[in-house]
């Protein structure tokens, strides 16, 4: 008998800008993607705005944008994280751009933040504290905090840039982390999805209505790797018992 496959996992980011405030945040989700939630990245000024967008989606999330400057000192990166947590109580994942150093990395953990998408792992072999599943890239560089490294989508042709065809397959039992800028402003000020990340989530919507993958938002990836699902699932059994 043939061994039964693992659905792929599908984590969508989206970028959301500097100018984009709630009362201008009127988004209308693809009819197919309505099951694919989103990973809403934004700066301090936009996180209520985040915040907003990630109400009006299942499942979905927002986290803080973390420039470098933000890991100039432990000093700053606490004020900024506490500024944060202020728009957004449950914050507990972060969007990191550039080196991180183990300093900063603790106090992130102190901060209560379990999760950050990166853009390079670096040495994935190196800082490892538990094994992430096998190609992920992904890594728990601290105890409690998992690095998830952003990717490149895969295309079959370079037309698929230009939105022509579809996105390829996801990879069996493979992890997919995408970012692009999230919404688009048209006139009267009003913000909608920008049109790749509308493509985006229908392609991950018709793969999870196939049965090839799943999709999750990177605080739920988090809680995936972490194996806090699976505690959950026998503490309910459990409790039936």
């Amino acid at each position: 008998m043939k061994a039964s496959k693992t659905p792929a996992t599908i984590v969508l980011c989206a970028t959301v800008g500097q100018a984009v405030r709630v009362e201008s945040v009127r988004v209308e989700f693809p009819a197919r993607g309505s099951a694919v939630p989103v990973t809403w990245i934004a700066p301090w000024e936009s996180l209520a705005a985040a915040a907003e967008l990630a109400r009006g989606q299942p499942g979905s999330a927002a986290v803080i944008d973390l420039p470098p400057a933000a890991f100039e000192s432990r000093r700053r990166l606490r004020s900024l994280l506490a500024r944060g947590r202020k728009l957004l109580p449950g914050l507990d994942a972060v969007a990191i751009r550039g080196p991180v150093v183990a300093e900063h990395r603790s106090l992130l953990v102190e901060e209560g933040i379990r999760g950050a998408v990166v853009e390079s792992l670096g040495g994935l072999g190196r800082g490892s504290r538990r094994p992430a599943p096998s190609g992920w890239r992904c890594r728990n560089a601290a105890w409690g905090l998992w690095e998830v490294e952003l990717a490149a989508p895969r295309h079959a042709r370079p037309w698929v840039w230009l939105g022509i065809h579809a996105l390829t397959r996801p990879t069996w039992s493979g992890l997919h982390v995408l970012r692009t800028d999230g919404l688009t402003a048209g006139h009267g000020g009003n913000t909608f999805l920008a049109s790749r990340l509308a493509r985006w989530i229908a392609w991950a919507g018709r793969h999870i209505a196939r049965g090839t993958a799943t999709a999750v938002s990177l605080p739920g990836l988090v809680s995936r790797l972490s194996g806090e699902e699976q505690s959950a699932a026998d503490r309910s059994v459990l409790r039936a018992a």
